[in-house]
């Protein structure tokens, strides 16, 4: 497949629909001979003559309100409103009229009109060309509202909104215009409107972003990769209506949400979809809005603005401390209180060097741990997580010196004699245990073994790190075991 931008996909949709069907036309604000301020309609103007590509007036209300009586009439018109700021001159039209033609006409009548509009800031427009505005206009029954994020959605998308029998809000990211360009498939295809697509799969939390931020959070994506977070990124494409079911089979897996939108927070199209998780009780904890504060709008000075809008920064800080969040639920802890279906235990396994005397000095470094990530010194229970103030190991040598079972975190080394490796078992009442496999050449496997209710994978992975930090280091002290809280 051939690559192009994101305009590029724009352009060639319009053309492809204007040649397929004559009832397509297009209108608005030096859409002609310019090509559009973004250039999407370059080189239509030739193609297809004054009386399909119609240069409008600078009044948004004339060419919402013109858009809707060519629709009713037969047309296809795919109107242009330069900037998403300039586009509540055309509510009443838009949201009045065209989202309630079918509803109030018993379906004697359609209306099947695009709009599209450039929205989003980091385009250095300040305050009256940067506006994000889907909340708007997604919350108005009748009206379908579109936001690509990649050149293929972005011409998909557009095609299916042309041939929708109802009206369509298409918002296009004017960041992506250029900034973005990918693979685009030959020949005609639509994507269909209402499906959103999961644009990197993942197990730890979910991220709903859609324009711009769909790449933002992909980058914070892969950047919290290689730190053992592993984020799924739904790209929603659609805003209204909402693909319910793709979002809740993600939730279902990760159960944490994080939604990252331009928009400011109040009463932004996020607080939607963080109720859309709540009401359908998908989730261990609260979810996370990553979204612009509430301001007025994008400010002009170019500092001022990145420092509002959201960022790849930004969005990995905020999943960092979700996934860091404890994974309890407030909603029927009564019942489950009674119910106790056993420990899921999960496990990790890190090679440390070590020396053959060494348990003095794993004890050491395993308190160092524990109390880094006290998660790993608790007690679960459905009603809480109990994180206990000290550090009371189980210490676990073998027959002559067995646990007794009444520490918090238990350590289990056999010496020489043991196993290479091998995977501990979870105590009740304690949330990790570890073990040590036998020391071969100055190196041994030290197993993690972890109360899944209470400790995520990624977590194992950054206590384990920290534990062979500390025994690596040689600069721990080694106190008799009943110093530094461990008895």
């Amino acid at each position: 497949m051939r690559e192009l931008t994101v305009i590029e996909a724009v352009r060639e949709a319009l053309g492809e629909e204007m040649a397929r069907d004559e009832r397509v036309i297009v209108l608005g604000e030096d859409v002609g001979k310019l090509g559009g301020v973004f250039r999407a309609t370059e080189g239509l103007f030739d193609r297809f003559g004054a009386a399909r590509v119609i240069d409008m007036p600078m009044a948004e209300t004339v060419i919402a309100g013109v858009s809707v009586g060519l629709a009713m009439r037969g047309m296809r018109p795919v109107a242009e409103i330069q900037f998403a700021d300039f586009i509540h001159a055309s509510m009443d039209h838009l949201v009045g009229e065209a989202a309630k033609i079918r509803w109030r006409t018993g379906g004697d009548w359609s209306c099947p009109m695009v709009l599209r509009t450039a929205y989003g800031g980091g385009f250095r427009g300040g305050p009256y060309h940067s506006q994000s505005v889907e909340a708007y206009y997604a919350h108005a029954p009748g009206l379908k509202v579109v936001a690509p994020s990649t050149p293929a959605d972005a011409k998909g998308l557009l095609i299916a909104a042309i041939r929708d029998p109802d009206p369509v809000l298409v918002l296009e990211h004017k960041r992506t215009y250029r900034a973005i360009r990918g693979h685009v498939p030959e020949g005609d295809y639509v994507v269909p409107i209402g499906r959103a697509a999961v644009a990197r799969e993942g197990r730890d939390v979910t991220v709903l972003a859609w324009g711009m931020m769909l790449h933002e959070s992909l980058a914070a994506a892969e950047t919290l990769a290689s730190e053992g977070i592993d984020a799924e990124v739904i790209d929603l494409r659609t805003l209204a209506p909402l693909d319910r079911e793709t979002i809740l089979a993600s939730l279902a897996k990760t159960r944490r949400l994080c939604v990252v939108h331009e928009d400011t927070i109040t009463m932004g199209l996020g607080a939607e979809l963080c109720a859309l998780a709540a009401e359908a009780d998908v989730l261990d904890m609260p979810p996370v809005r990553v979204a612009m504060p509430d301001i007025p709008g994008i400010p002009v000075d170019d500092n001022l603005e990145d420092a509002v809008l959201p960022n790849r920064a930004t969005i990995r800080s905020a999943l960092v401390r979700l996934v860091a969040r404890e994974r309890s639920r407030s909603s029927g802890a009564a019942n489950r209180a009674a119910y106790d279906p056993g420990i899921p235990q999960a496990s990790s396994v890190i090679e440390v060097a070590l020396p053959e005397e060494h348990t003095r000095l794993a004890v050491d470094a395993l308190v160092q741990a524990a109390r880094a990530f006290p998660r790993f010194n608790a007690t679960f229970a459905w009603t809480g997580i109990v994180e206990h103030a000290d550090v009371v190991i189980d210490l676990d040598l073998g027959p002559s010196s067995p646990a007794n079972g009444r520490g918090t975190i238990t350590l289990i080394d056999y010496g020489p004699a043991g196993s290479d490796l091998a995977i501990p078992f979870m105590r009740p009442g304690q949330t990790a245990a570890v073990r040590i496999g036998a020391v071969r050449d100055g190196r041994a496997y030290v197993a993690c073994a972890v109360d899944h209710r209470a400790v995520d994978g990624a977590d194992v992975g950054r206590f384990l790190a920290t534990f062979k930090s500390a025994v690596e280091s040689r600069s721990l002290r080694h106190p008799e075991l009943v110093d530094n809280g461990v008895r």
